[in-house]
């Protein structure tokens, strides 16, 4: 049986959600809504997941993916695979024709200086589920909603299901105090978070830097479908993990810089730069891979960036140059040291 990878969408910061529901009152005419977010730890490691799709006969397949690609113990990365393929039985006991659970896969050795870095044993840290594919699909995010959805699975050893965190934060986004007190609420959060993953401390006794929160919309007037649903989440890292240089690690509204040298030191930060290195090139520093590294690095910065270019009154070819010479000379200065 064949398959093909099922994305989780980007999820971006607090400014794009607020600017998403600003347009869709505009579109409708209905009021902003006012939205009850949970908190899970972000943990820093790589995206994967598990597809578990049932043919016509009823037998389950089960698949291992990375961020963007199927992987087989073969063609692996961390491990991933070979731990799915490890626990292929639990997996197929998973109801359900179409299935794919999504979380981070970290520990020792896939994304260094974190708490979950020190966990020798692997860890796929499950964050949510999606039921069916293209029109039709729901997504669960719930702890408890998970853990029934997978079933045996949640017994195969190394596989937790992110629980929610305190605090539960109310936004009234047709308030812009009401999103500015929630900012700076959340921001002394964040920070804390950075400072001791509290997860990790809680549920293994180790103490170390978390990576950030990551906020999901609850309570029933929220939309199940996946696109619609990412549209809602949004996420805040601390001041050494994240990918845009804010003045602090919640706010309202986009940072606004003068020139196309200001923009690249509020998106090419050390934290984006170091995810280009295990996204595109497979966490290796090698001068032959810098086309690749500096492509990547490009686009991420162009897809997350739309915001801080409009607010800045920048446009993408003004900074494009700048963004991706930045990259260039950081990734080659790496690759070049002994």
């Amino acid at each position: 049986m064949r398959t093909h990878h099922v994305p989780w969408s980007s999820i971006g910061l607090l400014p794009y959600v607020v600017e998403t529901l600003r347009l869709l009152s505009e579109q409708s005419g209905d009021p902003q809504p006012t939205l009850r977010y949970r908190t899970k730890i972000k943990q820093h490691g790589t995206n994967c997941a598990v597809q578990v799709r049932r043919d016509a006969q009823g037998s389950a397949h089960v698949f291992a993916q990375g961020r963007t690609n199927i992987l087989t113990p073969e063609d692996d990365y961390k491990g991933f695979a070979k731990w799915v393929k490890t626990n292929e039985e639990r997996f197929q006991a998973v109801q359900g024709d179409d299935t794919t659970i999504f979380g981070e896969w970290a520990g020792l050795g896939v994304e260094p200086g974190m708490a979950i870095s020190q966990v020798e044993d692997k860890m796929f840290l499950v964050f949510a589920v999606q039921v069916g594919r293209g029109e039709g699909a729901s997504l669960a995010y719930d702890p408890d909603v998970i853990l029934n959805l997978l079933g045996p699975a949640v017994w195969a050893p190394g596989l937790v299901v992110l629980p929610w965190e305190d605090p539960m934060v109310v936004i009234d986004f047709g308030d812009p105090e009401s999103v500015e007190a929630a900012a700076r609420a959340m921001s002394t959060v964040v920070l804390e978070v950075e400072r001791e993953d509290p997860f990790i401390k809680r549920t293994l006794n180790i103490s170390g830097m978390g990576e950030g929160l990551v906020f999901y919309p609850v309570g029933t007037e929220v939309p199940r479908d996946p696109e619609r649903y990412c549209q809602l989440m949004w996420k805040a890292k601390g001041e050494k993990h994240s990918t845009v240089r804010q003045r602090q690690p919640v706010q309202a509204n986009p940072e606004v810089v003068a020139s196309a040298g200001g923009f690249t030191d509020l998106m090419v930060t050390e934290a984006r730069l170091l995810q280009g290195v295990t996204t595109a090139c497979s966490g290796t520093y090698d001068p032959k891979l810098t086309g690749k590294f500096v492509t990547w690095v490009a686009g991420d910065v162009q897809k997350e960036s739309t915001m801080e270019l409009a607010a800045s009154g920048l446009s993408w070819g003004q900074v494009q140059r700048a963004v991706e010479t930045r990259a260039r000379e950081w990734y080659l200065g790496r690759a070049r040291k002994p």
